[in-house]
């Protein structure tokens, strides 16, 4: 998000616009970034089709995107997956040009080339702290959940052209793996990587009943798992 908004700006912008989930802390933090950089935030987020035409309320990320003054705007799952989220973002920018704004479009995630070298950075941040520190912490693995591939990509990158060499190990909440390992190649070719991501990535299906959707096992192994951390 860091090298997004600096692009954004760079642009001349005036706003931005991004989409996620109704809760997704991607749009959270770009709305606030926004404030801080005196740019008008729009927000699509996605819902279920029975709370679309009501308010979405104050809980949760929608607290905080509402109290910096994002422009939100619901959509159904159904309408996302039918338009796709790069058709409804150009729509709202249409529509902003239109108006006489200059928008920019982050797309889901913020994953995209570009964002992509925010996790490149936070690998050199990660090797750095262990040149630093005591040499107590080593490890061999990053696990990470992976829901629209960008933090992968730089996190996969970044340990690859590092002297971590951790394997990177996702775990794909929506989509499967095949699609993140396509994806994942499109960001990296865009960054001229010469890199295979099937070669430094781990991606595992991880999307059972579906995203946000939980059974009661996984509930259980949840609760177990902070009880004993």
């Amino acid at each position: 998000l860091e090298f997004l908004m600096a692009d954004a700006v760079a642009q001349g912008a005036d706003c931005v616009i991004t989409i996620g989930g109704i809760q997704s802390n991607h749009c959270r933090a770009t709305a606030v970034t926004a404030k801080y950089l005196n740019l008008d935030c729009y927000l699509i987020l996605r819902t279920s089709k029975v709370l679309v035409d009501q308010d979405p309320g104050l809980t949760g990320n929608l607290l905080v995107e509402r109290l910096v003054g994002a422009h939100i705007d619901l959509i159904s799952k159904e309408e996302y997956a039918k338009i796709g989220s790069e058709s409804l973002t150009n729509l709202l920018k249409e529509k902003l040009l239109n108006e006489g704004r200059r928008p920019y479009v982050i797309p889901v995630g913020g994953s995209n080339s570009l964002g992509t070298w925010g996790y490149i950075e936070a690998i050199r941040e990660i090797e750095q702290q262990l040149q630093t520190g005591t040499g107590e912490i080593k490890f061999d693995d990053i696990v990470v959940a992976c829901g629209s591939g960008g933090t992968i990509a730089g996190l996969s990158l970044g340990s690859w052209l590092s002297t971590l060499k951790a394997k990177v190990h996702a775990f794909s909440v929506c989509d499967d793996p095949d699609y993140f390992y396509d994806f994942i190649q499109g960001l990296l070719n865009g960054l001229e990587a010469g890199v295979d991501s099937r070669d430094i990535v781990n991606i595992h299906n991880a999307k059972g009943l579906g995203y946000a959707i939980n059974t009661s096992e996984e509930l259980k192994f949840v609760k177990e798992v902070a009880a004993a951390t």
